[in-house]
């Protein structure tokens, strides 16, 4: 009995597999020609995009001296440190994610880039070695509400000085001189921001000055703006947007990552960077600008364009001479 069994068992496993032979040998005997089917992938976009951005063109604003700071004069770092939130801690705005100005670098895992070098450089000087930095990472539309909520205590992320902010923040002197451009794939056939049409769509920072630049300097183009800066690179790679424009030191990070595109044109504007820090806190912007006197005079400024911007934008630079207003 017990071999009939066996026997049968292995003759229904036999016609199993042969039935299932069958069946697929019946589903690959389709037509030659079927297509695979069309699948509709909608493309990724970046969260808080605006395709239809309220944009007024920029217009020279003399209302102010922007440029213009509070000297540094006899300022101690223990006056300085008692506007801080925390006297023995300082809460710095800054960005992670725009290379050679401030991001994380993946292989350590620490914050890099000109900005952060200012940004250390001053913490240094103001609460000694090793300066205990709260580094609160924001985009570019948050930086000035970061200060007048008293989030941190300053901000050094590629901030512009204009006479719109004074009115919210104060402003340390001019630490750097940028200009804004375009980036684009280097098949566009756009040269430059006088080459951009009705056809165009140009990606910048929502609540950065770049937009009204753009509009300053060419109304046609449709504006797309995205909450980062670094959000741009995306919608370009992927052919959302013709062009990227902000300034040439943030797009310059952009190429480094992706040699398939360039900068282009001449500079459509002059971008002044500050550290922005909390209205009134006085005391603190004149202790901050001594600190930036003594970086630029010690070499510390010279070295840190010379790592991070000098190759990359193709030019040597100089430190800009601080303005003041007392």
């Amino acid at each position: 009995m017990s071999q009939q069994r066996n026997r049968t068992h292995r003759t229904r496993l036999a016609a199993a597999a042969a039935a299932l032979t069958g069946l697929l040998l019946a589903a690959c005997a389709g037509p030659a020609d079927m297509e695979p089917p069309e699948v509709d992938v909608p493309t990724p976009l970046p969260a808080g995009i605006d395709f239809s951005p309220e944009v007024t063109a920029s217009v020279p604003d003399d209302s102010c001296d922007p440029l213009a700071s509070f000297a540094p004069g006899a300022v101690t770092a223990d006056q300085a440190r008692a506007q801080l939130d925390n006297d023995g801690q300082i809460s710095i705005g800054i960005s992670q994610s725009t290379n050679l100005l401030g991001y994380r670098d993946p292989v350590t895992n620490s914050l890099a880039g000109f900005d952060i070098d200012i940004a250390r450089a001053v913490a240094t000087a103001l609460l000694g070695e090793d300066p205990n930095i709260k580094w609160v990472p924001m985009t570019s539309n948050q930086r000035e509400d970061s200060l007048k909520e008293d989030r941190v205590d300053l901000v050094v992320r590629s901030m512009s000085i204009n006479c719109g902010r004074w009115e919210n923040i104060d402003f340390s002197a001019e630490y750097y001189r940028a200009g804004q451009r375009l980036l684009v794939t280097k098949d566009s056939g756009i040269e430059g921001v006088a080459d951009l049409t009705a056809d165009h769509t140009v990606c910048t920072g929502a609540g950065s000055t770049s937009g009204g630049n753009i509009a300053a300097a060419n109304d046609k183009a449709q504006q797309v703006t995205v909450p980062d800066f670094n959000d741009c690179l995306m919608l370009l790679q992927q052919g959302t947007v013709d062009a990227i424009s902000t300034d040439d030191t943030i797009l310059a990070g952009m190429a480094v990552q992706d040699p398939t595109l360039e900068i282009v044109g001449e500079a459509f504007s002059v971008e002044s960077y500050g550290i922005g820090v909390q209205k009134d806190n006085t005391d603190l912007t004149r202790f901050v600008n001594a600190a930036l006197e003594d970086l630029i005079a010690d070499g510390t400024w010279a070295n840190s364009y010379g790592d991070w911007l000098e190759e990359p934008l193709g030019t040597a630079a100089t430190a800009p001479t601080a303005v003041y207003r007392d």
